[in-house]
């Protein structure tokens, strides 16, 4: 693994859920290591499925230059969950997300069911698409943080020696963190 991997990162903007506005934005950016090379966008539909294809898109736009794809979870506006599997498959690039605390699938199956009664069962194809949640620990500016991640198309072990080059003092890496800092700033009221 290269000293200052090239990563893909993503996260989706704020949104508010009660809004009559249905679209927010997936917000990508570049890092080699922690350095920031290049911040793209794309609409998406808030509790839609349309995720997996513009995280492709985006990808595919950006193949040459990176290495691995990193995401905050794997939902994005809401309920618009993206198939790991498939993004694997489409774009042959390692991908993993990552989350700060573990996940209650119990409380996020409950959840889906309730919002979508009728096709509930393929937005728990994506998670269950996901594979296994692992944790470990990331040293920041405050000590050792947890964080979980699910990863297709590399090892955990590889993942994990992936984290200290693409973090700072955050235990989530920096593409990621900045992608959620700029969400923040195209919310839709």
């Amino acid at each position: 693994m290269k000293e200052f991997p090239i990563v893909f990162g993503f996260d989706d903007a704020t949104f508010r859920s009660k809004s009559n506005i249905n679209k927010t934005y997936l917000i990508g950016v570049i890092c080699q290591g922690v350095r920031i090379v290049k911040v793209e966008k794309e609409k998406i539909d808030i509790d839609g499925d349309d995720s997996s294809e513009k995280l492709i898109k985006l990808i595919l736009k950006n193949i040459h230059h990176v290495q691995f794809i990193l995401t905050h979870s794997v939902t994005f506006g809401g309920f618009n969950l993206m198939d790991m599997k498939k993004i694997f498959k489409e774009t042959k690039k390692p991908i993993i997300a990552v989350t700060e605390r573990e996940v209650d699938i119990d409380s996020v199956k409950e959840a889906i069911i309730k919002r979508f009664p009728n096709t509930y069962r393929l937005k728990f194809d994506m998670i269950f698409n996901a594979g296994n949640l692992y944790e470990t620990e990331i040293n920041t500016a405050a000590g050792k943080s947890k964080i979980f991640y699910h990863c297709i198309g590399i090892g955990n072990e590889e993942a994990e020696k992936l984290f200290p080059k693409i973090c700072i003092d955050s235990k989530l890496p920096e593409a990621i963190r900045i992608a959620h800092i700029i969400g923040r700033a195209f919310r839709n009221y």
